[in-house]
């Protein structure tokens, strides 16, 4: 079954020019700008064949910048009355859309002090967006969409009229606006980052301040951490969140769906880490029409409010269904397949896995995406050895690829009675790469020590569902929040015996540590 997700483009998305330039004389400083980019500057010759055929676009050409093909400027420059610039900068904006233009972006486009709109997408353009981009005051629309952008997100846009930040598609890293006092947080209207590499959380102090976002676009990052739900929530505007493909943990926050504020036509927040169950407040989304929460740690039971056949009927327009089973369709299954069953999108039409209680357990999430979960001990410690084995085999005998031995014959592996795998005992044994889901499946398990290794990534929430009285991770090199839930279980290196519930009990989060 071909399913495609689109996210929907509203009408008032307008992609707008932009200008850009080096530094020049005072006569034609516009003119040479504008050339820098599309010849050697040392030697003057063309480097771009498509200007031969737009208009302009020639040195000493006698044609006025504000003439050439693809350049906006002030109505004085265009010849037009009634118009007073008080800039020695005309031009408001360029487009070069898609024409192979090379190369990074020069600083001196910051000379261009009314440029509004700066649209370069589809390009090949290098390195980062400098920060003197970021400083144009007066600037409307920043599109670079679909270009090979690397380098660090600026914090801090200086114009409070920016509405447009367009930058999907490129390899922006850094976080995504840390600072709650940049102008632009209060104009800006949409945000387009998806299939960037930003980290690190959603600041809700910023979020906060965007009262005119009307799109969030953040798929396909590399976020963590907690979802800001009361900021995001009290946007009056906001209709579509994309949060997709992510690492984001912690519930899906009831504060998304606040009265009188639930405006959202879209969420998507598949393919994260979030936990929980998904709140009855949701069924206050009266506009929402696409809502996908497959791939994560969802439990329980959908809001019954929630489910009708409005919500992702789009995504089911071109899919041919048996009429038999879609007569009696169960709408939640629209939104996410129920524990216990399993689909190709995590949808609607689920099916149930083999293997009856058991399976249950094995496959408790909603919207469980693919093939159901069947595993045995050793084959839950063969995906566990061959996930930490990314560097090299471990330090010290390594034996859990050898099938002679019984699980409970593995090194650091001790069993009960009923050869139950209880302890796993891997302390400073070389372990490389990250721990995998799989290991919440071994529901006997109340000893963890893979310390002082090279572990990276996330730590799995899936440990929740084992027994775990000791888990000591320290000493490896794990990043994000600790999930909520795992730090909600009693007994956890004596978590809750004061009936007070600590992370930092789990593990010390970043930036801190302890001398022990």
């Amino acid at each position: 079954m071909d399913f495609n997700r689109d996210k929907i483009k509203p009408d008032f998305i307008i992609l707008i020019e932009v200008a850009l330039m080096s530094s020049c004389s005072s006569n034609n400083i516009e003119e040479r700008a504008l050339l820098s980019l599309v010849q050697d500057t040392q030697t003057g010759n063309k480097t771009w064949a498509w200007t031969t055929f737009l208009h302009g676009w020639e040195a000493d050409s006698g044609i006025p910048v504000c003439e050439w093909e693809g350049i906006t400027c002030h109505a004085a420059s265009r010849g037009e009355e009634g118009y007073a610039s008080s800039s020695p900068s005309s031009i408001t904006g360029v487009e070069i859309y898609q024409q192979g233009l090379s190369g990074t972006i020069p600083t001196e486009i910051g000379l261009l002090t009314e440029l509004e709109h700066l649209s370069l997408s589809n390009n090949l353009l290098r390195g980062s967006i400098p920060q003197e981009v970021a400083n144009l005051a007066k600037l409307k629309t920043l599109d670079m969409t679909n270009c090979l952008l690397t380098g660090t997100l600026p914090q801090h846009f200086q114009s409070s009229q920016l509405e447009q930040l367009l930058l999907a598609d490129n390899a922006i890293s850094g976080k995504f606006f840390e600072q709650d006092d940049s102008p632009h947080l209060r104009s800006i209207r949409q945000i387009r980052m998806e299939n960037n590499l930003l980290t690190g959380t959603l600041h809700g102090a910023s979020i906060a301040n965007m009262n005119l976002l009307k799109i969030l676009s953040l798929s396909e990052n590399d976020l963590s951490g907690l979802i800001p739900g009361m900021e995001l929530g009290s946007l009056p505007n906001l209709h579509y969140l994309y949060l997709d493909g992510n690492h984001l943990v912690g519930p899906l926050p009831s504060q998304l769906a606040q009265p009188a504020r639930s405006q959202l036509f879209e969420l998507w927040v598949q393919g994260n880490a979030l936990s929980g169950t998904v709140p009855a407040s949701f069924s206050r989304f009266y506009q929402l029409h696409d809502l996908y929460i497959d791939n994560n740690k969802l439990t329980g039971a959908l809001p019954q409010e929630l489910c009708s056949h409005h919500i992702n009927e789009h995504f089911y327009a071109d899919v041919s269904v048996d009429a038999s089973l879609d007569a009696n369709r169960n709408y939640c299954e629209s939104i996410a397949c129920p524990a216990g069953t399993a689909s190709p999108e995590g949808m609607y039409p689920c099916k149930q896995c083999p293997g009856g209680e058991l399976a249950k357990l094995q496959n408790r999430y909603l919207g469980l995406n693919g093939a159901c979960s069947n595993y045995n001990q050793r084959e839950i410690l063969e995906i566990f050895h061959k996930a930490t084995t990314k560097g090299g085999a471990w330090n010290g005998k390594d034996d859990w690829g050898d099938k002679s031995k019984s699980v409970c014959q593995m090194t650091g592996i001790t069993c009960d009675a009923q050869d139950h795998v209880t302890k796993i005992e891997l302390k400073n044994r070389n372990l490389q790469g990250s721990i995998p889901d799989q290991i919440g499946l071994l529901s006997f398990l109340d000893v963890l020590d893979a310390s002082d290794n090279a572990l990276t990534g996330f730590v799995p929430g899936d440990l929740q569902w084992t027994s775990l009285k000791q888990l000591d991770l320290s000493g490896n090199k794990h990043h994000g929040l600790i999930p909520p839930l795992l730090c909600k279980m009693g007994e956890v290196n004596g978590n809750g015996e004061d009936n007070i519930f600590r992370c930092n009990r789990i593990a010390c989060p970043a930036g801190t540590y302890n001398d022990a």
